[in-house]
């Protein structure tokens, strides 16, 4: 669970930045797990990290304790956000996504610049809902961690 410079491609990495709070949840064939920042006193930091170590889906934790975002992710690396803590306006389109029901953001791999640095860009501008394939997948998952998120 960390960054960029964290990250060791052929598993784990060299400084761990984010733990675990509560349990590991397993739904669906995937693992779940709420995390924060090693740093973060109250657990309720601004991001979810850029790899994943042994989980699917890393929460993160809402200022009610509730789960208010989550990053799937697909061989460590980030796929996809669902967000629902904050009303999210499109500016591709000007679609609006109320608080409370989950926008999807899906990342774009740019490749790796000059250092090897992997890129990526979050297309916030593009958010959508979830389609049926991602409810049946990540629903009940998201629901666990947060009862009250809607999806549509």
């Amino acid at each position: 669970m960390g960054g960029q410079n964290q990250y060791i491609e052929t598993g784990g990495f060299s400084e761990y930045l984010y733990e675990q709070i509560g349990k590991t949840v397993h739904m669906n064939g995937l693992t779940g797990k709420m995390i924060k920042l090693k740093t973060d006193k109250d657990g309720t930091h601004t991001g979810l990290p850029s790899f994943s170590n042994t989980s699917d889906v890393y929460f993160r934790k809402g200022k009610d304790g509730l789960a208010c975002q989550a990053k799937a992710y697909e061989s460590r690396k980030m796929i996809i956000d669902f967000d629902w803590s904050h009303k999210h306006i499109n500016t591709s389109d000007g679609r609006t996504f109320p608080k409370g029901i989950v926008h999807v953001q899906r990342y774009k791999y740019l490749g790796k610049d000059e250092n090897g640095k992997v890129i990526y860009k979050r297309l916030s501008g593009e958010a959508r809902l979830m389609n049926n394939a991602e409810m049946k997948k990540y629903g009940a998952l998201i629901k666990k961690f947060n009862p009250n998120v809607k999806f549509r």
